[in-house]
């Protein structure tokens, strides 16, 4: 592999938990080149998570809900892994064609709260960063180890 690896982050609609993985990403690890999708209809962005993303002081410029399928058209970035974030948008990932011969990978990370309450939903983002941040540390790490193993 050459460059930096390109990781697509998956949940079932794009609207948060993705987007944050993306954000995180592109913000905190730099050997990676994230991007996110939805594995369903892509939702609105989670205004929840645009507070939780400037209360981090983490930048969310740029972030848009994209179908995932889109990394399967001609001309979308080549995908080294595609990470979908719970079990519910891995088993829609699995049913996708253009997933076929692509490394996928499942985590299975606490549900966020389903409530109307913006505050609530924050709250639940808040939690689950330092959780996404060190899985996704972990990633890049045995991203740098293999690319480190195949050099020597």
């Amino acid at each position: 592999m050459t460059g930096r690896p390109t990781v697509l982050f998956v949940c079932p609609d794009n609207a948060g938990v993705s987007l944050l993985a993306e954000a995180l990403a592109l913000h905190a690890y730099k050997d990676l080149r994230p991007f996110s999708g939805a594995a369903g209809t892509p939702g609105a962005v989670d205004g929840a998570l645009i507070a939780c993303l400037d209360a981090a002081r983490i930048p969310a410029d740029g972030l848009s809900a994209k179908p995932a399928g889109v990394f399967g058209l001609s001309g979308a970035p080549r995908l080294d892994l595609v990470v979908a974030l719970g079990a519910d948008a891995g088993r829609a990932l699995r049913r996708q064609p253009w997933t076929g011969f692509l490394r996928l990978e499942t985590w299975l990370l606490p549900e966020l709260p389903r409530s109307t309450d913006p505050h609530t939903r924050r709250a639940g983002y808040r939690t689950l960063l330092p959780q996404l941040a060190a899985a996704i540390g972990r990633l890049e790490e045995r991203f740098i180890l293999r690319d480190a193993g195949a050099a020597a």
